[in-house]
């Protein structure tokens, strides 16, 4: 027989476990896409982050809650985003974009121009054993768990006030490069000025402000309108593949460590959903953008073949040679670079 007591504290010992199994597990992920009122086509990386998210609750039952925090938070300093993971008493993940890790440089092959030929070389790479073996060095040097990287964007345009159709254009203009690792690039063809603004300084109007003297700016097709380019620069090309973003999930070593298989496994899965739908939300984000720039007048040139061409053929092997001496393992990373080109050996016309 029960007596009372050994019934009140089964009952009691019941709702607690009860109470523990419903508590879901936070994880609040750093985030640095931040939305605007100024009109800007909905960023597809944003989406992606919501559709991971959203599968996360999905395919875990509820158990693993995982909350995007606002963009652009001046608490959360995009530089800081891996440092903090890793710690995790602020942030327990981060969706940061591959570029902005220097510890590192290996994963500046993504900026080598021209490496990709297309998104379907974009594509490949994800999970790629090149992928896999810049995420294992991460998260050596940043103390955390990589779940996964995906497609930000390939769509480089060049703005200019002047067109833009051979390298040797670039000669004696004031140039916004895209970063000072491309230096290397400048050998020959010799811009009068490098200037370095970036998206924040850009999207409150610094390129295009009064006193200006940038002639030429390199930067992500999405960014034109929230940067109000079209006001400055009349010209476009568009040039994929000058260089690839992609964007890279941590999580905190700890946190990953605590949770069981089951919600491992759910996340892993909905990484995986955000993987396969990056290319198709990239594309989707493009072609907003293109009526969007071609609706405020600007002139938009597509590069040709010839013309890629030669920027490849000056641009490609001196950013490849860079990357390859600024690695810790010159010659493992000119074989996973190798292997980056080989992706889409298939493909190529016989």
């Amino acid at each position: 027989m029960w007596s009372i007591l050994s019934l009140s504290l089964y009952f009691l010992f019941a709702l607690t476990n009860l109470s523990v199994a419903q508590t879901p597990v936070i994880i609040k992920m750093g985030n640095v896409i931040g939305d605007s009122t100024a009109g800007r086509m909905p960023l597809h990386t944003g989406q992606i982050q919501k559709l991971i998210s959203k599968k996360i609750t999905e395919y875990t039952n509820g158990e693993v809650i995982w909350e995007v925090l606002d963009g652009k938070r001046p608490d959360i300093p995009v530089f800081l985003m891996p440092g903090m993971t890793a710690k995790g008493d602020i942030i327990q993940a981060t969706n940061v974009p591959s570029l902005f890790m220097p510890k590192v440089p290996e994963m500046g092959i993504q900026a080598i121009p021209f490496l990709f030929d297309g998104d379907e070389h974009s594509r490949r790479f994800i999970n790629s054993e090149a992928d896999k073996w810049m995420s294992e060095k991460v998260e050596k040097v940043y103390n955390v768990k990589v779940l996964g990287s995906f497609h930000h964007s390939n769509a480089v345009s060049i703005n200019g006030t002047s067109p833009i159709y051979e390298p040797e254009d670039f000669s004696e203009k004031v140039l916004n490069d895209f970063s000072k690792s491309w230096a290397p690039m400048w050998v020959n063809i010799k811009p009068k000025e490098l200037h370095y603004i970036g998206y924040a300084e850009a999207a409150e109007g610094k390129l295009i402000e009064a006193g200006s003297t940038i002639e030429v700016n390199i930067g992500m097709l999405q960014n034109n309108h929230i940067q109000r380019l079209h006001e400055r620069f009349k010209y476009l090309t568009l040039v994929p593949n000058m260089y690839n973003i992609y964007y890279t999930i941590l999580i905190n070593n700890d946190v990953w460590d605590g949770l069981t298989k089951f919600q491992q496994d759910g996340i892993s899965s909905a990484i995986r959903d955000g993987q396969e739908a990056s290319i198709a939300l990239h594309l989707d984000t493009m072609m907003w953008a293109m009526q969007l720039i071609q609706s405020e007048g600007v002139d938009i040139h597509f590069i040709t073949s010839a013309e890629r061409k030669k920027w490849k053929d000056e641009f490609y092997p001196k950013i490849k040679q860079s990357i390859i001496e600024e690695s810790t393992n010159p010659a493992k990373t000119a074989a996973m670079i190798k292997k980056i080109e080989n992706l889409t050996k298939d493909l190529e016309w016989k």
